[in-house]
């Protein structure tokens, strides 16, 4: 069995062993042919793709078991926070999103550009603020140059409302920018298989 993450910008596949990254058309003609694929799916134009190839692979994107009361929560999402049943769960990739879990209940979250949009905003601002990320900023210090200014504003609202909002909460980080995000955070854990592991349970709930 492969299990499938299609996001915005990338494809991310599970076979019981590794994690797989690679782009969509990469993912398509490589898997295409696998009838013992589950994914889920967050990019319309990627779907419609493997609608229009017939592909053999099931569509978990509309089974649904996640406990909450958000509005539109992407399947995405509520893979990962299946797969934490306690705790903050944190996507670093294309956007930034941050969901709490309480006694596998969601209680609610927020989405953030991702570091390289946010860096690339700077950008189209001015030259000037094409910078790279520092991601040794320090958060317990005003910065004091142009690089850890930009640095500590992407970086700082993720410690302080994770803190404020999960106080001493287990937290657990995924996606393209885990180590960056998981720096900022003590004792934050890295696990690129947490929406794998939701996904089993929406396979298991549902009786694919």
């Amino acid at each position: 069995m492969i299990l499938c993450d299609i996001g915005n910008s990338r494809m991310h596949l599970y076979d019981g062993e590794s994690v797989i990254h690679c782009s969509h058309e990469e993912g398509i003609a490589r898997y295409g042919e696998r009838d013992d694929l589950f994914f889920i799916c967050v990019n319309e134009a990627v779907r419609r793709e493997i609608e229009a190839r017939n592909l053999p692979w099931t569509d978990l994107s509309d089974r649904h078991l996640l406990e909450t009361e958000y509005a539109g929560l992407g399947i995405d999402r509520e893979a990962a926070c299946l797969g934490v049943v306690e705790g903050v769960v944190i996507d670093a990739g294309s956007a930034i999103t941050v969901d709490v879990m309480e006694r596998g209940r969601h209680l609610g979250g927020w989405i953030w550009p991702g570091i390289r949009a946010m860096l690339e905003s700077y950008r189209n601002i001015s030259e000037k603020l094409a910078v790279s990320l520092n991601p040794e900023v320090s958060l317990d210090r005003l910065p004091l140059d142009t690089r850890d200014a930009l640095s500590f504003a992407i970086l700082a609202p993720v410690k302080a409302l994770v803190e404020r909002y999960a106080p001493g909460k287990r937290v657990v980080v995924t996606g393209g920018d885990a180590t960056i995000v998981a720096k900022v955070l003590p004792g934050a854990e890295i696990d690129e298989k947490v929406v794998f592991e939701g996904m089993k349970k929406l396979i298991k709930d549902n009786e694919c």
